[in-house]
C-alpha cells in the first residue's frame, strides 16, 4: 500500500510546493483537476441519463398495461418489460457508470491516502486553523454545494427534490464534519465540479419540461 500511495503524496508534496506551500490550496487543485478531466465523460453519462429517463417516462402507460397484464407472473412482467425497453432502445446504461468508477476507485484512494498522510503537519488554509482537524464551516460549504448540485440536476423531479435531497446533504456534513479539514476540501473541490456538471447538465437538456417532470 506505501508503494502505491507514495507517488500520490509526493505529488501532492510538489504541487503545493509550486503554489507557494499551501497544502490546502494543492488538495482542492487535485480534487477539482481529477473531476475536470472525468467530466466530459460523466457529463455524457448524465446526459443519457436524462433521456434514458424521458424515454421510460413516455413508456410508462405501456409499462402500466404490461404490469395489469401480468400482476399474477411478476416474472413474465419484468421479461415483457424488460424487452419492451430493449425495442425502444432503452439500456440499463451500468457500464459507462462502472467505467467512471474504475477510473475514479484507484485514484481516490491513492488522493485520499495521500492527504491523510500530508496533512498531519500542513498548517492553516483561509479560516481552517489546523488541516489534520474537522472544520464545521468547511462542513457547511460542502453539504451547501451539495444541495445546489442537487437542486440543479434536470434529471431528479421537482416533487421528488425536497424530500431526496437532504440525505445526502446531512451526509456529507456528518461525513466532512468528522474527516480532517484537509479530506474535506478535496470533497469540497469535487462538489464544486458536480455544481459545474449538474449545471452544464442544465443547460444541455433545457429547461423545458424539466420543472413538469
Amino acid at each position: 500500500m506505501e508503494s502505491f500511495v507514495h507517488p500520490f503524496a509526493e505529488g501532492l508534496s510538489l504541487l503545493a510546493h509550486l503554489l507557494g506551500g499551501s497544502y490546502g490550496l494543492a488538495v482542492v487543485a487535485i480534487a477539482v483537476a481529477v473531476r475536470l478531466v472525468l467530466l466530459p465523460l460523466t457529463l455524457r453519462l448524465a446526459e443519457q441519463g436524462w433521456h434514458r429517463q424521458q424515454r421510460m417516462r413516455a413508456l410508462q402507460p405501456l409499462l402500466d398495461a404490461l404490469r395489469e397484464r401480468h400482476a399474477k407472473d411478476p416474472l413474465a412482467y419484468a421479461r415483457a418489460a424488460q424487452a419492451l425497453q430493449k425495442q425502444h432502445g432503452i439500456t440499463s446504461g451500468l457500464g459507462g457508470g462502472l467505467l467512471v468508477s474504475a477510473v475514479q476507485a484507484p485514484l481516490g484512494i491513492g488522493i485520499y491516502a495521500a492527504i491523510r498522510q500530508s496533512v498531519a503537519a500542513a498548517g492553516s488554509f483561509l479560516w481552517i486553523p489546523r488541516l489534520a482537524r474537522p472544520d464545521f464551516l468547511l462542513a457547511l460549504a460542502v453539504a451547501a454545494l451539495t444541495y445546489a448540485a442537487i437542486t440543479l440536476n434536470p434529471a431528479m423531479p421537482a416533487q421528488m427534490k425536497t424530500a431526496l435531497q437532504m440525505l445526502p446533504v446531512l451526509v456529507s456534513f456528518l461525513m466532512v464534519w468528522h474527516l480532517a479539514a484537509g479530506l474535506g476540501l478535496y470533497w469540497a473541490g469535487s462538489s464544486s465540479v458536480n455544481v459545474l456538471q449538474a449545471a452544464l447538465l442544465r443547460r444541455r437538456v433545457g429547461t423545458r419540461g424539466i420543472d413538469a417532470l
